[in-house]
């Protein structure tokens, strides 16, 4: 069991505003491999000023014990057949599951900004993409060290949507974690999360012995 945290419980974690990196705004915009011109660096970086000043970053997480077969992985809400999440939390005993947001102030200034520019909301995108990854990081900086004081070692997150982990398991953190109620976040019937940029993902704990004897 994890210092101060029960499983089983979900907890309630916020950040609010926090730094925005101007690499992972760039990557988002596809600047692979090239800076971006003085132009589009000016607004990049008033997007991610004005980004920074309606974010409100915040998030609800619980600790789970979990079970991984070959193709398979029992979670709370129940058994997920996905060759590649079990795969990526073999050796697995108990997991973080978590939902995060930054937020609907960032809703509200993206749909003003797309009447007048759609240029402009394309920049703004990016900036709350890179804003809620961001968030994301801290939150499992906490979590890992959370875990690997009690003796686990982390796995990197692994959110519904990516490999044959369908997207549809977003109802099943949504049953787990209730994240309408701890952070204000609902899901649609399209499966996707109000509000917008807001990501799902849960984080496998080996055990550190266990982990060293493979």
């Amino acid at each position: 069991m994890q210092a101060g945290v029960t499983a089983g419980a979900v907890y309630r974690w916020r950040v609010g505003r926090t730094d925005i990196p101007l690499k992972g705004v760039a990557r988002y915009l596809g600047y692979a491999g090239h800076a971006p011109d003085e132009c589009d660096n000016a607004r990049i970086l008033r997007g991610v000023e004005r980004v920074r000043d309606v974010m409100d970053g915040r998030a609800c997480y619980g600790l789970y014990d979990i079970t991984v077969g070959e193709d398979r992985v029992d979670l709370p809400y129940g058994t997920v057949r996905s060759a590649s999440l079990a795969k990526w939390l073999r050796g697995c005993g108990r997991a973080y599951m978590f939902a995060a947001t930054i937020g609907a102030g960032f809703d509200r200034m993206l749909r003003r900004a797309a009447l007048s520019s759609m240029a402009e909301a394309a920049v703004l995108q990016a900036c709350g993409a890179a804003a809620v990854e961001h968030v994301c990081d801290l939150l499992n900086g906490e979590l890992d060290a959370k875990a690997r004081a009690e003796g686990y070692v982390p796995v990197r997150r692994y959110s519904p949507g990516y490999g044959d982990f369908a997207l549809d398991n977003q109802r099943g953190f949504f049953r787990v974690l209730d994240p309408g109620r701890w952070i204000g976040l609902s899901l649609m019937d399209t499966l996707i999360m109000s509000p917008e940029k807001s990501v799902t993902a849960i984080i496998g704990l080996k055990d550190m012995a266990t982990d060293r004897q493979e």
